[in-house]
């Protein structure tokens, strides 16, 4: 038996999937982009400078079998920044304020760091977390990153309210369907 009002509730189904399809992409879009877009917004936000003494240049690319091993290691990261793999790898001593010496490892372009500076690179680091730093010329390269995990952001929250807003007029039409 037909119901007059089965479109409209499969009118209200179709929104909630819509907007599943729609929060999968912002999700998948968050997952890829909030490690490097928290990074930056920390640094940016809460980080010092310091000077840092490059102690050595490690240029790893991988070859072969090699290779493949090193992209397996870690997928994400592969698949994220599969550029990055052919960069050349730094070791940075920094001296951070009320911390002791740290020595860091940053995966830079090949020829990012000047070799003629004497060894010296300003590193800025988060000071609760010195772990977590970056060399202050590179750290734009994380501001795109920062954008797409705000916008991200902006289009969840918006997408929850939407979902939300049609989950209730779902609820309410079924309920006086039931009524009728």
């Amino acid at each position: 038996m037909y119901n007059p009002k089965e479109a409209a509730e499969d009118s209200h189904a179709l929104h909630l999937a819509i907007l599943f399809f729609v929060a999968s992409a912002v999700a998948i879009s968050i997952y890829f982009h909030h490690d490097s877009g928290l990074k930056y917004w920390l640094l940016k936000g809460f980080g010092e400078t310091t000077p840092g003494k490059v102690l050595v240049i490690i240029n790893d690319t991988p070859d072969g079998d090699k290779a493949w091993a090193h992209y397996r290691s870690n997928y994400r990261n592969t698949f994220k920044n599969f550029k990055s793999w052919h960069d050349e790898r730094i070791v940075v001593e920094i001296n951070p304020t009320n911390a002791p010496a740290q020595t860091l490892d940053f995966r830079i372009k090949p020829g990012e760091i000047i070799r003629e500076t004497d060894g010296a690179v300003n590193v800025t680091y988060l000071p609760l977390n010195p772990k977590i730093a970056y060399p202050t010329r590179s750290l734009d390269r994380f501001s795109l990153d920062s954008q797409i995990l705000f916008w991200s952001l902006v289009a969840g929250a918006v997408l929850l309210f939407l979902a939300l807003r049609s989950a209730r007029k779902w609820a309410r039409f079924r309920a006086r369907l039931r009524q009728y």
